[in-house]
């Protein structure tokens, strides 16, 4: 065999490049919804060891007048997050009655409407991402669950031009190393017609990570694919060829290789205090983590709820979400843990994480591949540095789940809408790429190109 063939070589840097791929993907996180968490939430976190929470930055409450920014309602829980190491994913969202609106035709949620530009909401952008990146934030979401009317009362098409495309660049215009985050559907209704649209139009260019939100349930805590979408249809394999489109055949079909998270998912324990139904919800976490860890390409989870919105807001209509419940309103004052219930999921999500060491938080910036040695090119394919967090709907029903509008065969039983320790190092790639004139022809394309992987999701 001639160890200098051209054609070897570039098997060789293929495998290396495939062998870097799949250990970087190997970065489990995970994160949970957090609306704007008071501090005995944030202490509850600590107690999970999760990496990540996702916060809820309202463009209708951060700038509820024009270039009147209230960041001092958001402000103190970014600040105590960061200082307890956790990584926070903003999600930028909402419409103020100020800015100039299509006329509303759909639904009644405050900042649902549609902007009749993108001016207003460029501005927003810019001037929030410059804010929180100063407080350590990289991670910025699109708005959430556009493609319900509830949340935004536009097409794929309006969402694509108006908030999409615009909000994307002006993040990007504000912070070198910020990530764009999107586009948050709820998987719900008529989500894979929305989501191929997004799709065809160039979504894939325009993100960073692509973010979903999931909530169907699985055998295990009572669904049935013969009464709607299970998790696993509704992430990769339909029921039948007539039912909803699932996630990844919809990604598989545009081409799109790039990571994923599910920024939302959980289930609701609606029969509160209920044993067998709160064990349900344990075992829905688990079942979510069991799953992620089987793929390369899910690589962080962000659980809906932290804490049930039912005492805090006695009209919410999806109380039961949360993994603790308060004994009293906040505006009685709380502190963790003496004024809160751990539900069972609570301790499941802890226990699950410590131990799975591959799934905990932290995550660390991977050290520079070391320089080419007598024609070898020994790389370390590291972990990339682990995204920071979170962002979420409206504080009075957060992104909550959203109704199932069902599927071509009918009516659909799931609901839809309401960081951690990188597994270490993952491995290096040790290549040696011989050249077709001599040792050192190709040595330089092994890391070169290990190192555009690892840039991806830094991609601009």
């Amino acid at each position: 065999m001639n160890l200098t063939s051209p054609r070897l070589a570039a098997v060789l840097v293929a495998l290396c490049l495939q062998s870097a791929s799949a250990a970087l993907a190997q970065v489990n996180e995970v994160g949970i919804n957090t609306h704007i968490p008071e501090e005995a939430l944030l202490e509850a976190i600590d107690g999970l060891a999760v990496g990540w929470v996702r916060v809820d930055a309202n463009w209708n409450q951060l700038e509820p007048a024009s270039g009147a920014y209230r960041w001092e309602v958001l402000d103190p829980a970014v600040t105590s997050a960061r200082g307890r190491g956790l990584e926070v994913f903003v999600t930028l969202a909402y419409t103020p009655e100020w800015v100039p609106r299509m006329p509303s035709t759909r639904g009644d949620h405050a900042g649902n409407d549609q902007p009749v530009g993108s001016a207003e909401w460029v501005s927003f952008v810019e001037a929030a991402v410059r804010h929180y990146r100063a407080m350590g934030v990289t991670h910025f979401g699109m708005w959430n669950e556009a493609n319900l009317d509830g949340f935004f009362e536009g097409t794929a098409d309006d969402y694509y031009d108006k908030i999409l495309v615009p909000g994307a660049a002006a993040v990007r215009r504000a912070c070198g190393d910020c990530l764009v985050l999107g586009p948050e559907l709820a998987h719900v209704g008529d989500v894979d017609v929305f989501l191929a649209r997004l799709l065809d139009r160039g979504l894939g260019d325009e993100v960073d990570i692509l973010t979903h939100h999931n909530y169907h349930g699985f055998t295990e805590t009572g669904a049935s694919a013969f009464t709607g979408d299970t998790f696993l249809n509704a992430l990769e394999m339909r029921r039948f060829s007539f039912t909803r489109a699932s996630l990844r055949e919809l990604l598989d079909d545009a081409g799109y290789t790039g990571e994923v998270w599910i920024a939302e998912t959980g289930y609701e324990a609606e029969r509160i205090g209920d044993a067998p139904d709160e064990e349900r919800q344990a075992t829905y976490y688990r079942r979510v983590l069991e799953e992620q860890l089987l793929r390369p390409w899910w690589t962080n989870t962000f659980f809906y709820e932290i804490m049930d919105c039912g005492i805090d807001q006695p009209a919410c209509s999806i109380d039961g979400y949360g993994i603790t419940r308060p004994a009293r309103p906040i505006t009685e004052g709380r502190a963790w843990p003496d004024d809160f219930r751990r539900k069972p999921a609570y301790d499941a999500l802890r226990d699950f994480i410590a131990a799975h060491p591959e799934i905990g938080p932290g995550g660390t910036e991977p050290p520079p591949p070391p320089e080419p040695d007598g024609g070898t090119a020994l790389v370390d394919a590291g972990a990339p540095p682990p995204p920071p967090a979170d962002g979420g709907a409206p504080a009075s029903d957060a992104g909550a789940p959203g109704a199932d509008a069902g599927v071509a065969s009918g009516t659909d039983g799931g609901t839809g809408g309401p960081g951690g320790a990188a597994s270490g190092d993952a491995g290096g790639c040790g290549c040696l790429v011989a050249g077709a004139t001599g040792t050192h022809g190709l040595a330089w394309l092994a890391p070169a190109l290990l190192l555009f992987v690892r840039l991806r999701r830094r991609r601009r």
